[in-house]
């Protein structure tokens, strides 16, 4: 009837009697199937489709309505095509309609695989971190979340990932932060996936794997400075008489807390690690009972202190009362629980807060907040200069004192007390013989607290920090302080 041009007008539909809607509208051109709905007429196919498959066409174009995906042309389209070809009903059906399988959940697909590379440092983390110290635990955990927050890794699945994706991730830190950091989250990427390997390769989809590549495929060149400054009683000295003077440095309006200041005391008074020097509690502060009078004794529990040998210990040193009244001056705060409070309200001073007083002494400029939103950021100069150039002080970090301590008490013949004062597990310097006298000494002593061997610290204590106070009311003197 098309090809003889015996329609007229629009032409003619014939409705199905099986599939409420299904039309096939015939006109002089041609004609085609279509599904009727309430709302809009959609074209499925060519009238050439057989009814069967146009009455499956729009059952599924129905479904597709409700469901809220909308006329899905593709799909109609490509099983007009199959059809149009010869597919089988079967062939076609794969063809335009494909089974999609529900994306699992992010619980499903952790227990049961396989695993995105998300995962894997979420679960790697969740394990990792309770092993780690607080502040190692959060230092490592931005090292390998910092990979994920970039880039398209953070979807792939693990058993996807190439020695590309590592140095992808490689190449984003370092542009955003520095070739250290770079190499801390490489370091990291690399013990998840030795962790995946090892304990869930079943899970991670690696357990066809022959050997773990990113170990020999994936490198970083980088090379800690190496930092050997041993600062001068003098010099040490110097430093806590420039930072007592210059407490509001030019360029901004902040002024040095009595907090830091204390802190700096305690660290060249005691020569302890910052993490656990800044973090002192007052009730970790107790009286030297069988002690010399006025004494008290710092202590620290093992997970405050630094782990030695893969196993933390608890430390205790002992401190003079001279010592006591020096730090003390800065104690600004006596109703907080820490020595050294933060200027947030029940938290201790964070370890670089020395570190950023001595780039404020140093003349280092700094990148200042941006005070609006269009507003550039500007920079926070000092018109001081490098304080520690003028006062003829070498440039030195907060762990340089546990270098000069050891170093001059040696030199008295005290190295043993040195080395128990800084927590080694073994004693450092000295090969005469007398280290090895001295450790015999003291273990014969009676007066201990806990194991601390007090007595072997106190001599160390008593040399150095009266050899401190001495070089500081020397010093002050000479530049008039």
């Amino acid at each position: 009837m098309v090809a003889r041009g015996a329609f007229t007008g629009r032409g003619h539909e014939w409705a199905d009697t099986k599939v409420p809607g299904l039309v096939l509208r015939v006109g002089r051109q041609g004609g085609a199937w279509y599904l009727k709905t309430e709302s809009k007429t959609v074209r499925l196919a060519d009238m050439s489709l057989p009814l069967k498959a146009a009455r499956e066409a729009a059952e599924r174009t129905k479904a597709d309505l409700k469901s809220g995906l909308g006329v899905q042309k593709i799909n109609l389209m490509t099983w007009e095509a199959a059809h149009e070809r010869g597919f089988t009903l079967a062939n076609a059906r794969d063809a335009a309609f494909p089974e999609t399988e529900e994306e699992p959940s992010d619980e499903h697909r952790r227990e049961y695989g396989p695993w995105e590379y998300q995962d894997l440092v979420d679960l790697y983390l969740a394990e990792k971190l309770p092993t780690l110290s607080p502040k190692w635990a959060a230092q490592f955990e931005r090292h390998l979340r910092r990979t994920v927050d970039s880039g398209m890794l953070k979807r792939k699945l693990v058993r996807a990932i190439e020695a590309k994706d590592l140095l992808h991730a490689r190449d984003r830190v370092r542009k955003a932060h520095t070739l250290s950091a770079a190499a801390d989250s490489v370091e990291a990427m690399k013990a998840a996936l030795d962790w995946a390997l090892g304990e869930y390769a079943h899970l991670a989809g690696l357990e066809k794997l022959e050997y773990p590549w990113w170990r020999v495929k994936v490198k970083v060149k980088y090379k800690p400075n190496t930092r050997d400054h041993t600062p001068r009683l003098d010099e040490l000295v110097r430093t806590l008489i420039v930072a007592e003077r210059y407490r509001a440095l030019g360029g901004t309006a902040k002024e040095t807390t009595d907090a830091v200041l204390g802190a700096l005391w305690a660290t060249v008074l005691t020569g302890q690690r910052v993490g656990a020097l800044t973090g002192t509690r007052r009730a970790a502060v107790i009286p030297w009972e069988d002690g010399p009078a006025g004494w008290m004794i710092w202590t620290w529990t093992g997970a405050e202190m630094k782990k030695a040998g893969g196993s933390p210990r608890p430390h205790a040193i002992p401190m003079p009362p001279q010592a006591l009244a020096a730090i003390a001056r800065f104690d600004a705060d006596p109703t907080s629980p820490f020595l050294f409070p933060s200027t947030v309200p029940g938290q201790p001073l964070v370890g670089n807060a020395l570190t950023q007083l001595f780039a404020r002494l140093q003349g280092k400029e700094k990148a200042g907040k941006k005070s609006g939103k269009t507003e550039q950021a500007g920079l926070t100069v000092r018109p001081e200069g490098d304080l520690f150039e003028r006062y003829g002080i070498r440039p030195w970090i907060r762990h340089d004192v546990r270098r000069s301590m050891p170093t001059y008490l040696d030199m008295h013949r005290l190295a043993g007390s040195g080395s128990a004062i800084l927590a080694h597990r073994k004693a450092k310097g000295g090969s005469d013989g007398s280290q090895e006298a001295e450790l015999a000494q003291a273990m014969t002593l009676k007066h201990y607290l806990h194991g601390q061997r007090l007595e072997l610290k106190r001599p160390g204590m008593e040399c150095w920090i009266k050899a401190v106070l001495e070089a500081y009311e020397a010093e002050k003197a000479r530049l008039g302080a």
